[in-house]
């Protein structure tokens, strides 16, 4: 299967909850539905060096095989304990 068939949470291996942006609204990529965030990930412009923004553009300047082994290398989604305190913490303050 292409990466560019792939969800990102199954490229980065996200064990992200259910309520993750991007798994409600799957026709959309997951940077422009990052960049309408109103959090680190569009302040900080994560997309821009994530695996699968890079993965799903022509231009990311990194062969075929470069992604491979990235894809390869990837571990589990280190952000997902951040994420959901986050979320926690920012429904909390509604």
């Amino acid at each position: 299967m292409s990466v560019n068939a792939l969800p990102c949470w199954e490229i980065t291996k996200c064990e992200g909850t259910d309520e993750c942006p991007a798994r409600l609204d799957v026709d959309k990529p997951c940077w422009e539905i990052a960049s309408s965030l109103d959090d680190y990930r569009n302040a900080l412009n994560v997309c821009g060096d994530c695996i699968v923004y890079i993965a799903k553009h022509d231009d990311s300047g990194l062969s075929a095989e470069e992604i491979k082994s990235i894809f390869e290398q990837k571990g589990v989604c280190v952000l997902v304990a951040k994420c959901s305190s986050i979320e926690s913490r920012a429904a909390a303050d509604v």
